[in-house]
């Protein structure tokens, strides 16, 4: 088993952080890679984020309306196999 994180990716030159609107998974759910996990607001607009992996959701760290710096882990999916 191995853990993946989740970041809050950057989605302008200028965003130094997002705005965790709403999840659309919650903890202990699976989910597949290409899945909608969370939306972001932005100061231009709002965004979905998808799964890179497929899993377990194992931890969501960062609630819903909550502001996560770019590159913050907002949550961990657990994987069947090793990941490097």
């Amino acid at each position: 088993m191995a853990l993946v994180p989740v970041y809050m990716p950057k989605f302008g030159m200028t965003m130094t952080e997002g705005f965790i609107t709403e999840w659309h998974v919650e903890e202990g759910a699976v989910v597949h890679q290409g899945e909608l996990l969370f939306s972001v607001e932005t100061e231009k607009a709002t965004s979905d984020v998808e799964a890179l992996a497929s899993g377990t959701i194992a931890e969501i760290c960062a609630e819903a309306e909550s502001d996560v710096p770019v590159g913050g882990i907002v949550a961990y999916i657990e994987t069947d196999s090793e990941v490097s």
